[in-house]
């Protein structure tokens, strides 16, 4: 187990411009250290970019289906009630 490798996964989103260079700062890293990185081209991306939050998302759908906001005391009372009529 001496020769065990440890991999911690750091993520940072850096945008480069063609034949530039990148200097990372802020990396829990000791300096001299070996890391291996990995280049995400934006066209090799296969994960498609979230538009708007989910929060944003829950609201239009709520608006558009016209979903009535209930508060948890009425939430409650309506779980009850069906439980209630089930016997």
């Amino acid at each position: 187990m001496r020769n065990a490798k440890t991999f911690r996964a750091v993520r940072k989103k850096v945008k480069i411009k063609a034949g530039r260079r990148a200097e990372i700062a802020g990396l829990p890293f000791a300096p001299g250290s070996e890391v291996e990185v990995i280049v995400v081209g934006p066209g090799t991306s296969k994960a498609k970019p979230a538009e708007k939050s989910i929060y944003d998302y829950t609201d239009s759908l709520i608006e558009k289906k016209r979903i009535p906001r209930y508060s948890m005391k009425r939430i409650e009372q309506i779980v009850h009630e069906s439980r209630h009529s089930r016997g």
